[in-house]
């Protein structure tokens, strides 16, 4: 190790310090007051000067900021990573009982021969990643390839020696893991868990289905049907809701390797959110009962919402927000450009009533003010979602009840990115798409300051780079006949692009456009209390969220008020909450809950009135682990075959040392590394600071001097 003292200041004021220090110990002891006689040489003078001299001159080389520079031999040992697959399929086989019991102590044995020569690092995956060695069996879903993907974030440019990973090879969520394993320049070793042979079993693979239907119709059901090992048996399929009998047929299964499809009718009849149970009778020997059965929740409605959408000119934007609302079944949506739509519709206020939304796109035009249709939409009205841009006429949107007024500041646009407002409380966006938003392109903006008449309505600020502006980029707003939105930007369809690319779906794109149009379209709610789960039916891995809204007599928002709730299961056992302020609402977590149907009861007071509420919700059943049951030991093959290691099976978990140990491309890296450190951030240096200071006044109080 060399060490060297840097400073940016040139040597030679170095003999500045020592002046300093000369002359702060001159001019205190060029008179002292020790007797001559006492001390015939007036040694202690001196070495009171000595002190005084020593401590000023170190305290004024401190202000050179002086560095230590230090170069040093650093070994970074091999990272050898140890991942075991938590997931529920790995005791569905007759070797479960290894696997909860023997398996967990021999990896951690394992783990402990490598810790000497080795970094050694333990994870456990599912649907999650985790950084412990809990083995449990509990996860619902396995992620091979978010693990690998995971793998390569965390330990990218570390000396990775090995990756060990157990599993069966059995992945339900995420891409395919050998195309994630590449990005890792080390070899894989996989252990092959799980059984290759069949089990016997029978399975509802998968259910075809609309999530909504409209009441008085039929809707049809594709139930996927598979059996091993029972041929020449019978069972029964049968279709239930809320525990009455839909529909019932026998299937006899033709071979021991049997799969159908059954189709099957059922008639809609109430309307509202409706859970039908799928079940096919139980056979003895079957590995596992769980996947006979299937449970899915369709919506009921009377009717879809109308959305007109109406285009100055043609517009990426356009055909991106039409293709946005038609994934949502609720909505039918009809697109017109401006001409197109006062041909075939009209400006008349009572075909326009038919519309729960319009969406008018860069109108006012600057060369179309569409006058006429907005003051339509009013009457009758319709709430409108305003989306500006560069053929928007701003001052004639200035003049529109809208809220919102701009302050052109230049004919030109801007680039200005989104960011969530979290004080905003209509509604309520998921972490996930802040987080996807900050990746995002930016859109095109008018350029000039925004003067709105409510912040708190700010859904989206506008954003330059990493930098938060207070200007909106989403904004809503009401007056006393509609309610408004307004987007501050074109070039939305590059967000669903980008989403897709990264997501390879539209999920957080669509719920930007999804709770806009959920928020502007539903009817004018004018409870002063009013709770909304954030969905009608979550999985079992979701967590259960509500939002709440208080208002008093003059619909001023309540920010104070106690709001309780109740859930309470299909078994009668209740869970009670608080909700936590939250904007100019309340929110509340009620975390996880198991599969099943339940109810809510909220309660608060305004005044000394109270108010309640009630609802229901589904929370769906996560069984992908119960599908399949035959282990994919070719894939465990294959990675390690690419990966250039090795599969082995549990029995030869001891062998992994001495295969490691063998490689010769598992070394300890060796490498100079330069580290600064400023000198005064030793603390040697103030100890030796307070000892010439304490010396030299303890000398002096000694001497009586001074």
């Amino acid at each position: 190790m060399k060490f060297s003292l840097l400073t940016d200041y040139p040597w030679f004021f170095i003999v500045f310090c020592f002046l300093a220090g000369g002359a702060v110990a001159y001019f205190s002891y060029q008179k002292n007051s020790i007797s001559q006689k006492e001390f015939a040489f007036a040694w202690p003078v001196w070495l009171l000067a000595l002190l005084r001299f020593s401590t000023v001159s170190i305290l004024s080389f401190l202000l050179l900021s002086p560095v230590i520079k230090s170069l040093f031999k650093k070994v970074e040992k091999p990272v050898i990573i140890i991942a075991a697959d938590n997931s529920q399929s790995i005791l569905l086989n007759k070797d479960s009982a290894y696997y909860r019991t023997k398996l967990p102590a021999e990896v951690q044995k394992l783990a402990s021969d490598l810790e000497g020569k080795y970094d050694v690092r333990t994870f456990t995956f599912g649907g999650d990643i985790k950084d412990n060695f809990n083995l449990n069996y509990k996860e619902k879903q396995t992620n091979l390839s978010g693990l690998y993907d995971k793998l390569y974030n965390t330990f990218y440019n570390q000396n990775i020696g090995a990756v060990i990973t157990l599993t069966d090879g059995i992945y339900n969520e995420g891409q395919d893991p050998l195309i994630s394993a590449q990005k890792i320049n080390a070899p894989f070793y996989t252990v092959a868990l799980g059984d290759t042979q069949p089990q016997k079993d029978v399975v509802i693979k998968n259910v075809l289905y609309n999530q909504v239907v409209y009441s008085g119709n039929f809707f049809p059901l594709q139930v996927q049907m598979r059996a091993k090992g029972y041929s020449g048996h019978d069972v029964n399929l049968t279709v239930s809701n809320r525990g009455k009998e839909l529909f019932t047929q026998p299937v006899k299964i033709s071979g021991n390797n049997f799969y159908t499809e059954i189709p099957v009718k059922i008639e809609a009849n109430n309307p509202g959110l409706q859970h039908y149970h799928i079940e096919l009778s139980h056979l003895p020997g079957e590995i596992s009962y769980v996947n006979n059965s299937y449970d899915l929740f369709i919506d009921v409605l009377d009717s879809k919402k109308k959305v007109l959408l109406v285009a100055n000119d043609p517009h990426p934007d356009v055909s991106a927000i039409k293709s946005a609302i038609e994934r949502n079944s609720f909505y039918e949506v009809n697109a017109y450009s401006y001409e197109d739509f006062l041909k075939d519709v009209g400006n008349s206020p009572a075909k326009l009533k038919n519309y729960q939304l319009a969406i008018l796109h860069q109108l006012p035009g600057s060369g179309n003010s569409a006058s006429q249709l907005i003051a339509a939409l009013k009457e009758a009205q319709v709430p409108v979602w305003y989306i500006l841009g560069s053929q928007s006429s701003i001052n004639v949107f200035n003049s529109l009840d809208a809220g919102l007024k701009i302050n052109e500041q230049s004919s030109r646009l801007s680039e200005m990115g989104g960011a969530i407002n979290p004080q905003f409380g209509l509604f309520t966006f998921s972490p996930d798409l802040a987080k996807a938003m900050q990746n995002w392109p930016p859109l095109l903006a008018p350029f000039g300051e925004y003067n709105m008449s409510d912040r708190q309505n700010i859904a989206l600020f506008q954003q330059i780079g990493r930098v938060k502006t207070t200007m909106p980029l989403l904004y809503f707003t009401s007056n006393t006949k509609q309610k408004i939105g307004v987007l501050c930007g074109e070039g939305i369809w590059k967000w669903f692009m980008f989403d897709y690319a990264a997501n390879q779906n539209h999920k957080a794109s669509d719920e930007i456009i999804d709770k806009t149009i959920q928020y502007l379209s539903a009817k004018t709610d004018n409870r002063l209390f009013r709770v909304r789960p954030a969905k009608n039916m979550f999985f079992e891995d979701e967590k259960i969220t509500f939002d709440a809204e208080v208002y008093n007599k003059s619909f001023d928002p309540i920010k104070d008020a106690l709001v309780k709730m109740s859930i309470k299961d299909e078994n009668g056992k209740v869970f009670d909450y608080n909700f936590q302020p939250r904007g100019n609402g309340y929110s509340l977590d009620a975390g996880y809950l198991p599969s099943g149907s339940y109810t809510y009861f909220a309660q608060t007071k305004i005044g000394e009135s109270p108010y309640t509420l009630s609802g229901e919700f589904i929370v769906k059943k996560v069984d992908l682990e119960y599908l399949e049951t035959v282990a994919n030991h070719q894939l465990l093959y294959n990675i390690a075959h690419q990966q250039g290691g090795k599969m082995i099976y549990p029995k030869d978990l001891a062998l992994l040392p001495d295969l490691l140990k063998k490689r010769d491309d598992i070394q300890p890296l060796a490498y100079m590394q330069t580290d600064f450190k400023d000198l005064i951030d030793f603390k040697i240096l103030f100890f030796i600071l307070l000892a010439l200071m304490s010396a030299e006044w303890f000398l002096r109080k000694y001497w009586g001097s001074y």
